[in-house]
């Protein structure tokens, strides 16, 4: 005798029938099934990113929101510090940036400057890039830090939920043992931070390696003693090659810092190259396309403040330019990480999805 179980009713068709193991009962349900969508698909790759991005905004978008914008106050502080200091607003005076920049509507403000007024300004702008210099070097690096633990922070808080591959390859937890509080997404991010930058430096090696050995045809002509016109054309011949060789190598290295940030796969660079073989890189490169679009579109937030700059003073104008560039950063740096890991574990695995339906019998079951 069959085991107790749904099977195939052979009075009506399309139709399950319970055996309870002696018997055919009275309970039966219709044999549909619901439609089954590519989990590679771009409406799954959608869905399931924005799934991300309101995941993470839910668990460390306020995070994120609030160091971007004291890292923009920083800025703002270190900007006005500088353009309203004595030689800045000097400068400002000599150049006539207010007038030039907050002038009426429809009005064409220029500075024209005598000789000894433009030696001035030269020598204004350069005693201040160089008082500059030491913070600038701070600012960066506090920038760089915190572009690669906001990317780790992302990648933790929502890797569980995209099931990436590296989450798989760590055995389901990625290494965290499973707590998913914020304090320890944010330790972890913390600890991933140096794989971040290490990966996202080799990436930038790599791309700079590529022009400087591509700008080598252009050297070799000009020792050679070929004309203005030789060389001209070797320049052009070689950057048209260098860009679509750029293209190419960023199609296939660019998910590497997520990567990274996810874990489990050291620098990410040889697994991203690993995902993105010939017969994958278009179905990559798609997706990051569409996914760079979105991100940028977070910078067009700081368009009002340059709409409305005019009625602004320029101190003002600077702190409000800045802090919503931080709000933009923080928003593009959640779309940007929850698509790439969603493109990653589409192109690693794509039978291994929540999309895939349960088997008959369960539905069977669940629908009596």
């Amino acid at each position: 005798m069959p085991p107790p179980g749904w099977y195939d009713d052979t009075e009506h068709p399309w139709t399950w029938r319970y055996w309870d193991g002696a018997r055919w009962t009275d309970h039966r349900a219709p044999m549909w099934v619901p439609p089954v969508r590519d989990p590679r698909s771009l409406s799954a790759w959608f869905d399931r990113s924005v799934a991300a991005v309101k995941l993470a905004v839910r668990r460390v978008g306020v995070v994120l929101a609030s160091m971007w914008l004291v890292l923009g106050l920083l800025g703002s502080w270190f900007v006005v510090a500088v353009v309203d200091s004595d030689r800045g607003r000097e400068l400002r005076r000599l150049l006539e940036v207010d007038r030039t920049t907050f002038g009426p509507t429809g009005s064409t403000v220029t500075a024209e400057l005598t000789t000894e007024e433009a030696e001035r300004a030269w020598e204004l702008l350069q005693e201040l890039f160089w008082s500059a210099v030491p913070w600038l070097i701070v600012l960066g690096i506090a920038v760089i830090g915190a572009s690669a633990w906001s990317v780790a922070l992302v990648a933790r808080a929502v890797q569980r939920q995209v099931v990436d591959p590296a989450v798989r390859a760590d055995g389901g937890d990625g290494g965290d043992g499973g707590d998913d509080t914020l304090g320890n997404i944010a330790a972890d991010a913390v600890r991933r931070v140096p794989a971040v930058v290490a990966s996202g430096l080799l990436v930038l090696m790599v791309f700079a390696g590529l022009w400087i050995v591509g700008s080598a045809p252009v050297a070799l002509v000009a020792v050679a003693g070929g004309g203005g016109a030789a060389i001209v054309l070797t320049v052009v011949f070689v950057v048209l090659l260098l860009l679509v060789a750029t293209a190419w190598l960023w199609g296939r290295l660019t998910l590497a810092s997520v990567i990274a940030a996810a874990g489990g796969h050291g620098l990410g660079v040889r697994r991203s190259w690993e995902l993105t073989t010939h017969d994958r890189f278009w179905f990559v490169v798609g997706r990051l396309v569409i996914t760079g679009l979105v991100a940028g579109a977070a910078g067009g937030v700081v368009n009002v403040a340059t709409t409305f700059g005019q009625f602004l003073s320029f101190v003002v104008f600077v702190v409000v330019l800045v802090l919503l560039q931080a709000l933009a950063v923080a928003a593009s740096i959640i779309v940007t990480v929850c698509g790439y890991l969603v493109t990653a574990d589409q192109v690693d695995d794509p039978t291994h999805h929540r999309d895939q339906p349960s088997t008959g019998s369960l539905r069977a079951g669940d629908s009596a």
